[in-house]
């Protein structure tokens, strides 16, 4: 059903569903006939439960009124009451209203001659009927507020007829110049700051928390920014909007638990779970623990929890079984007291409240359930709960109250400020409902069935606007941003209505500490702060970085010499020095590498060593026995099964799946005639040397060297489809290959030194092919790249540099470190001077 049917539903009785859904109604379409169908049996079904649906509470509860004296001891007695605040009453309210007032009752009802109180109107008639008396306003003095309402309904009357008014000046509007305001700002976030701005002001002047409201058409748009800056303005904010459990702390850590006990207690899941607000606090030592062993697994978990956090999850074990409902929350309390929840929830007013509200829902609902309940089903009736339940957005004491036009119907603040005004905010846009629409209403009222109308949608948010209006008692401050998410917005049609110019707006005041901080790095002025000698160091560090002045010591440009005359350079650290300077010095001067952690999945670094393995061991068994046959599969199962048991972590599930494809790729690399030529013997496998090379230290392994009759020859091993790249050239293309130039002229003659090196060319693995040097690199440059990656390391010069290409930052771990991007092309062509 729709909420607006739903709404009704209570004020209809049986016949007037009957009318629409027996008698022979052509102007109404089969849908709708349907939906007041369904409604009905909606109501039905809840009555032969017992219970009710909220809207009908109202008419029900009529019976329950007492009409004979003495009353009924279930029945409640008319008595005497004052009812302010509800400016719009429903038919149900009225009657109920009208039942339960007796003689000597007053009840405040805004009139006016605009259309905009037609219902109020009708409302009031009927109560006359019903034996109501009408007593005019008695005071014409009127506030701020209450003169603007009149103003926006069009029952303003003039100065001249208001002889007992202040003699203030008021603008042409016939309004206080300075009382009501409006602001226009460039974005929400400008808006929500000149806001509170001007409300701390308020309240260092001496006004009262309570005398202030902040009003907003969408609160739960505005909220959580205001909450946010109000924090940093040092002024709480109290949203009292309702909010799922879901949304908060506590409904996300629950949502989080579920996940990993549903999942099998996955790393990163369960990984978050336990750094979160309402987790165990584990300190950096767990942390290194957890990514050096990187559990998986329920009993993993369990484990290292109790090794490390003295926690016991030994409840959690076996979850997926069958429990009677009152069992389940005897399960769940437990867990709370595991992790100690209601003593971490406590520390926030609002997750004390959705502690508290959650499980007193749990209790409800294991009321509702009869029998076990398997736990995928109660699972979900959890989570159906956590979105149901609400609780305030920012509960609290004291504090400035956000609230919405409706909730401050009949309220007194001294100063309002309404945010927001922008069309199809405030007044929200009127749309019409894809299931029934305003048509259909108008047809569905002749029934009984008094549904709203766009016409009367529209004078409802009116009304509330002008209830909203008489809130204010001395000022009254409008605002609206004019982008919203990038969007332009226009300012409500309200503000000309009320006939209010934008005002021009003053220079912000200063409001927090963070915004003096701003200010005085912007103007580079004193201040005695702890913060500011730190912050004003980064503000200069990044203005430079972003300037076109050359490197710095930020950029790797330290000015320190690296004596590199006992380091030795592995063929990938050349390339890194080559590729970008800054790639070298972060990962071995600075040591800034990320730490170990095992993978959830295969790495490609781990695809390799595997395959190396697998290669290494099948050609050691070929040079035991020359005549062996390494294509068969017989061979290569053994082997693979040595190096998987060695690699392969046991905990990866799904390695079953992948196994064959990585037995098919080995076997057909050793099936190609680029793998093991004829006439080609394997002399050494994984072959480790040292040596010197083009003036430095040097250190490798070449995975393998055969000897031919044309000479050695250096393989290495590749399990990419493309050479890899080099080193930079002149023109900072990284064409320049190392690796087997160093493996030549380096390995081979320390190895070998009474043979000749023939050639040495790369073998890629899942390709079958040998690949040799490109004929299109420039080696012939090689000794300048050297050159200049031994000037890095004599001047300490290690700047931002990638290649043109930029392979430096593909698998590089400090882009967030060296922040690459558009900066780096205003310092090109700029040079370091001493």
């Amino acid at each position: 059903t729709t909420p607006d049917l739903s709404k009704v539903s209570g004020k209809v009785s049986g016949n007037h569903f009957d009318n629409v859904t027996s008698g022979n109604v052509l102007s109404i379409s089969a849908r709708t006939q349907q939906l007041v169908q369904v409604a009905q049996a909606f109501q039905q079904a809840l009555h032969r439960k017992k219970l009710i649906d909220l809207s009908e509470l109202y008419w029900r509860s009529l019976d329950r009124v007492a009409h004979t004296q003495p009353p009924n001891a279930n029945c409640l007695a008319p008595q005497t009451v004052l009812i302010y605040g509800y400016f719009q009453p429903r038919w149900d309210e009225l009657a109920w209203i009208n039942a339960i007032a007796a003689d000597g009752s007053v009840m405040v009802l805004p009139v006016g001659p605009d259309a905009l109180f037609q219902q109020v109107q009708e409302g009031i008639d009927w109560l006359v009927d019903q034996g109501w008396n009408i007593l005019p306003k008695t005071s014409d003095l009127l506030t701020v507020g209450e003169r603007l309402s009149q103003i926006f309904v069009g029952d303003y009357k003039s100065d001249k007829e208001r002889k007992n008014e202040s003699d203030r000046p008021w603008n042409g509007e016939g309004e206080r110049a300075d009382t009501a305001l409006v602001h226009c700002y460039g974005t929400v976030e400008a808006e929500v700051r000149g806001t509170l701005t001007q409300v701390k002001a308020l309240l260092q002047n001496g006004i009262a928390a309570r005398d202030i409201a902040i009003i907003a058409r969408n609160e739960v748009a505005y909220g959580p920014q205001l909450m946010d800056i109000g924090w940093e303005y040092g002024m709480p904010i109290r949203a009292l909007y309702d909010t799922p459990i879901l949304s908060t702390r506590l409904g996300a850590w629950l949502n989080l638990l579920m996940e990993v006990m549903d999942t099998g207690w996955p790393f990163e899941a369960t990984a978050k779970l336990l750094s979160h607000p309402l987790g165990s606090n584990p300190d950096g030592n767990f942390w290194a623990v957890v990514r050096g062993e990187h559990p998986v697994g329920f009993a993993q978990w369990q484990a290292i929890a109790h090794h490390h956090l003295q926690l016991d999850l030994s409840g959690l074990a076996n979850v997926n079984r069958q429990r009677r409902p009152e069992t389940w929350v005897e399960w769940w309390n437990a867990l709370f007291q595991t992790f100690d929840l209601r003593q971490r929830c406590a520390r926030w007013p609002r997750e004390s409240i959705a502690f508290n509200t959650l499980r007193q829902g749990m209790v409800e609902l294991a009321k509702s359930e009869e029998g076990a309940i398997a736990w995928s089903d109660f699972r979900q009736e959890l989570r159906d709960l956590l979105a149901l339940l609400m609780v305030p957005a920012q509960p609290g004491r004291g504090g400035v109250e956000l609230h919405k036009p409706t909730s401050v119907a009949g309220a007194r603040y001294r100063h309002v400020f309404v945010i927001g005004m922008v069309e199809g905010v405030l007044p929200a846009a009127i749309d019409n409902d894809p299931v029934l629409d305003f048509f259909e209403r108008q047809w569905l009222q002749s029934y009984g069935l008094t549904l709203p109308t766009a016409v009367e949608l529209a004078r409802r948010e009116a009304l509330s606007f002008s209830a909203l209006l008489q809130t204010a008692t001395e000022t009254i401050t409008f605002s609206y941003a004019q982008l919203t998410d990038r969007q332009e917005q226009l300012p409500s049609p309200y503000l000309k209505r009320l006939g209010l110019g934008e005002t021009a707006l003053s220079v912000k005041a200063i409001a927090s500490a963070e915004e003096l901080r701003q200010v005085v790095l912007r103007h580079n002025q004193p201040l005695d702060d702890k913060v500011l000698p730190h912050a004003s160091h980064a503000f200069i560090v990044e203005q430079h970085r972003e300037s076109r002045a050359a490197p710095d010591e930020y950029d790797g440009v330290v000015g320190i010499p690296f004596d590199y005359s006992n380091w030795k350079f592995s063929a990938s650290q050349l390339r890194n020095l080559g590729q970008c300077p800054f790639k070298w010095f972060a990962d071995k001067a600075l040591k800034l590498g990320l730490p170990t952690e095992i993978e959830e999945d295969l790495s490609p670094s781990q695809i390799g060593q595997l395959y190396h393995q697998v290669l290494e061991l099948i050609l050691a068994e070929k040079q035991r026995n020359p005549e062996l046959d390494i294509t068969g599969a017989g061979i290569l199962g053994e082997k693979f099964a040595i190096a998987e048991a060695d690699i392969i972590p046991s905990s990866l599930s799904s390695w079953n799946l992948r196994r064959n494809e990585h037995l098919r790729c080995l076997a057909l690399a050793l099936a190609s005639p680029d793998f093991l030529p004829d006439g080609a013997v394997p002399l050494l496998l994984e072959a480790s040397f040292q040596g010197e090379w083009q003036g430095l230290a040097v250190k490798g392994k070449v995975d393998r060297i055969d000897r031919t009759g044309q000479g050695l020859i250096l393989i290495d091993y590749k399990t990419g489809k493309s050479r890899p790249p080099g080193i930079k050239d002149s023109n900072g293309t990284a064409s320049i290959d190392i690796q087997l130039p160093l493996y030549q002229e380096a390995a081979g003659p320390q190895l070998f030194p009474d043979e000749s090196v023939s050639a040495a060319y790369y073998y890629f693995i899942r390709g079958g092919a040998k690949i040799p040097l490109s004929t299109k690199a420039p080696q012939h440059e090689l000794p300048d790249a050297i050159a200049r990656c031994k000037a890095h390391l004599d001047q300490g010069h290690y700047p931002v540099q990638p290649d043109r290409q930029e392979s430096a930052c593909k698998y590089c771990d400090f882009d967030a470190l060296c922040r690459r991007g558009d900066r780096l092309s205003r310092k090109e062509n700029k040079h370091v001077t001493d």
